[in-house]
């Protein structure tokens, strides 16, 4: 009986030992993963970045042409209307020439009458000439005869001017295109009355050639540096949201634009619209493609706006971090904040300026629930 109770104890010795081995195995396998098991981290590295630029830009026409009225009248006739495409020459609107006629009529009534009157002075002043030579007429008499052949001449200029007036007028009563193009704007309808008294009313818009458009971008005073003329540009628009568009810049305009303090300046490009399917007016989310920055160490985006709740920060004194980016490793059981300094981005992943992060350090991106609703942007 002693022998079999000697055996039973040593029995029971074994089973503690067994268990208390599994359970400080777990403890230690719990304690090896640390944090790594409520975060999802993302390596630092070594890369090539492509800079860009987004902003937010508008479509136009490569070439518009506001086609007005110069003289007032009624419209009697209008042949263009909306899409439709013209040529240089063709007439989209009639106004009504009557009184524009009558003008033409009296100016050239008047220039005949001037004209005659000028036969009759030269033949008065060939008879006076004769007359004077021989002593019958005063020299005052002969001298008005002069100045009065000169001041008809004079009239007579006037009066051709106001003819040429008068024939122009009637002229712009047909209202043509000025180039070829398309009608993509039409203000005026049969039976109105424009006038052209004080500014020239915009009757039509034309637009030369739509396979090719512009796109203006408005382009902050921090990124307008990175910008210059023949970079490529990227677009989307919201017509066609799975479709991406391409172009080129022109220009970049030195001319300043400020909108609510904000400076802005305009980059042109030139689009390819083969198919027509840019259409002048729509607004385009563009990126522009400014260069390639090679080798540099770039940090997962993620990384730069994620914090971790306050029960993973009671060892740690954010205080002295205030107005700065941080991003956060983990070292065993703590998470240590590293304050960085960005500089360009693609999006997905910034370029480190602070040197304080190196190729295949582990950076925090999110939690492993995906919670991140204590997350902030950044310390104030």
């Amino acid at each position: 009986m002693k022998q079999f109770f000697t055996g039973k104890k040593w029995l029971v010795a074994v089973l503690i030992l067994v268990v208390g081995g599994v359970v400080w195995a777990f403890r230690d396998h719990k304690n090896a993963g640390g944090l790594d098991r409520y975060f999802v981290t993302r390596p630092v590295v070594r890369g090539d970045l492509e800079k860009k630029v987004t902003a937010t830009g508008r479509l136009k026409a490569l070439k518009t042409v506001h086609v007005g009225a110069q003289v007032s009248g009624i419209i009697t006739e209008v042949r263009a209307e909306f899409n439709s495409r013209v040529h240089k020459g063709d007439i989209l609107a009639q106004i009504d020439p009557a009184i524009y006629r009558a003008q033409v009529l009296e100016a050239r009534s008047n220039l005949q009458k001037i004209r005659t009157q000028i036969i009759l002075d030269r033949l008065a002043l060939k008879r006076d000439k004769d007359l004077f030579k021989k002593h019958i007429i005063a020299q005052n008499v002969f001298d008005q005869d002069q100045g009065k052949l000169s001041m008809d001449l004079a009239n007579q200029d006037e009066l051709t001017a106001e003819l040429s007036l008068a024939n122009a007028n009637l002229r712009y009563t047909t209202i043509r295109s000025p180039i070829d193009g398309i009608v993509i704007s039409r203000q005026v309808q049969v039976g109105q009355t424009v006038t052209a008294a004080f500014q020239t009313p915009k009757l039509f818009t034309i637009a030369q050639d739509l396979s090719e458009m512009r796109l203006d971008t408005r382009v902050s005073e921090s990124d307008i540096g990175d910008v210059s003329k023949g970079q490529r540009v990227t677009f989307r628009v919201p017509a066609y949201p799975s479709r991406i568009f391409s172009g080129q810049v022109i220009m970049v305009r030195v001319h300043p634009k400020t909108v609510s303090h904000v400076v802005t300046y305009d980059v042109v490009s030139r689009v390819s619209n083969p198919d027509l399917a840019l259409k002048p007016g729509m607004t385009a989310l563009v990126t522009l493609h400014v260069g390639i920055l090679r080798g540099v160490t770039l940090i997962p985006n993620g990384a730069l706006v994620f914090r971790p709740s306050e029960k993973f920060l009671k060892s740690v004194d954010l205080s002295a971090y205030r107005h700065k980016t941080l991003v956060f490793r983990i070292a065993g059981n703590r998470l240590i904040p590293v304050p960085v300094e960005t500089g360009a981005t693609d999006g997905r992943v910034s370029v480190d300026l602070s040197g304080k992060l190196h190729p295949g350090d582990r950076v925090i991106v999110r939690d492993r629930l995906g919670n991140d609703r204590e997350s902030h942007g950044g310390f104030m």
